[in-house]
């Protein structure tokens, strides 16, 4: 049998084939109301044993639609409020009945709300809404650094050598004998040398760029709006003001509805 820990406030309640009868509004110990609307005229009691499974967040009744209304219109559990007797744990007023250990006042009254004695403890949540504020890395621009190629002439001064001829004449002892002389024309080769300039270019690295990366950290104001809830709480006396809760001595604030 399903618990009262695996149901919650607001879940969608179907029948067994299928059909939206409508949400929880009320959990008890051993049932939970259905809000009233177009399949129920008004708000309908459903034992915890009745649940035939939970799928996907929604209730699964046992019975059909058609079973269902007309449980809802006969009183399927011998009462003419759509309660369950004494004998189930519920008193004939839609309550909890003696045998469930809590008077016939502490029970589910034919209203839409539950009554609870001074016995009895009703939670009544209220909620709000917090901000969670996380981050997230964004590009926030880029930096680009082009290299252009500049042409330009560059002039240096190189020593280089060269050899040259110098002719002179000069006296000799007439004496001097003349050895090897042939009297044939002949021509003599004096070779002369010179140093050219050749030139080579290589690549060298010139002076570099450095990019570097700081990380500063500023305040940033994040705005955006949030709900929460206000207890309005009215008393029987109060016939004049809107009725948010019920407080009466015969109802449970938590199933009461404006």
């Amino acid at each position: 049998m399903f618990q009262r820990t695996q149901l919650r406030e607001g879940m969608t309640v179907r029948s067994i084939d299928g059909e939206k009868l409508g949400k929880v509004f009320a959990l008890g110990d051993d049932s939970f109301h259905i809000e009233k609307g177009l399949f129920f005229p008004k708000d309908y009691l459903v034992r915890y044993a009745d649940i035939s499974d939970i799928r996907d967040g929604e209730i699964i009744l046992m019975h059909g639609r058609e079973s269902l209304r007309s449980l809802s219109d006969t009183d399927k559990y011998g009462s003419t409020t759509t309660g369950y007797d004494t004998t189930s744990g519920l008193g004939t007023s839609a309550g909890l009945g003696t045998s469930a250990g809590l008077g016939t006042s502490a029970g589910i009254g034919t209203d839409t709300g539950l009554r609870a004695d001074a016995s009895t403890e009703v939670a009544i949540p209220v909620h709000k809404e917090e901000l969670d504020v996380t981050k997230r890395d964004v590009s926030a621009g880029e930096v680009r650094v082009h290299k252009d190629v500049v042409e330009e002439v560059k002039t240096v001064s190189v020593p280089v050598r060269r050899e040259r001829v110098r002719v002179e004449r000069r006296d000799v002892n007439p004496d001097r004998p003349a050895m090897n002389a042939s009297f044939q024309d002949e021509t003599v080769v004096v070779p002369l040398r010179a140093e050219e300039v050749d030139v080579h270019k290589r690549a060298v690295v010139d002076e570099e760029v450095v990019i570097r990366k700081d990380s500063i950290e500023e305040e940033r104001r994040v705005a955006e709006s949030v709900r929460h809830e206000e207890v309005e709480i009215s008393t029987p006396d109060d016939v004049d003001s809107k009725r948010s809760l019920n407080l009466g001595p015969d109802d449970d604030p938590l199933l009461r509805r404006r």
